[in-house]
């Protein structure tokens, strides 16, 4: 898996990611401001959005938040890439700190999101609390992963 940050709010992939975001089996998981949303990911330090390529198609993308050592992830696979290990493959990457470094993740889980809960309970990340519907994960990283 390749990645490339989105550094600028005039990114050629914005639009179509915009609209992935907007899909109805998408927005109900994750939300955003279209408003405003492509101006917070480009223009805060400690926020990084990454796209995420196999064999040069983009099929995934990482809204990372990271304010201290902790890592607050949110992870999209486009519809049409899903079911294919893509977001296995991506997690995996983002825990060998293939893109940042981190002691932490933490991810906000929708309880009806059967296919997140599955996958990030079998990426070893561990249920911490629950509210409102949102599961909250946690993951600490090995020490064989420290850098």
């Amino acid at each position: 898996m390749k990645y490339k940050r989105i550094t600028d709010h005039v990114d050629a992939d914005i639009p179509f990611l915009t609209k992935v975001l907007l899909l109805p089996e998408i927005s109900r998981y994750i939300s955003i401001n279209v408003d405003n949303y492509w101006t917070y990911v480009t223009q805060n330090d400690g926020v990084k959005y990454f796209k995420a390529y196999r064999n040069g198609r983009l099929v995934g993308a990482l809204h990372c938040e990271m304010p201290d050592k902790t890592l607050y992830l949110s992870v999209l696979v486009i519809p049409e890439y899903q079911r294919q290990g893509i977001g296995t493959e991506i997690l995996k990457d983002v825990l060998r700190g293939k893109l940042m470094a981190f002691e932490t993740v933490e991810v906000s889980v929708d309880e009806k999101n059967v296919a997140s809960v599955k996958l990030f309970e079998k990426m070893g990340f561990i249920p911490i609390s629950q509210e409102d519907g949102l599961v909250i994960y946690t993951y600490k990283i090995p020490v064989e992963y420290k850098r």
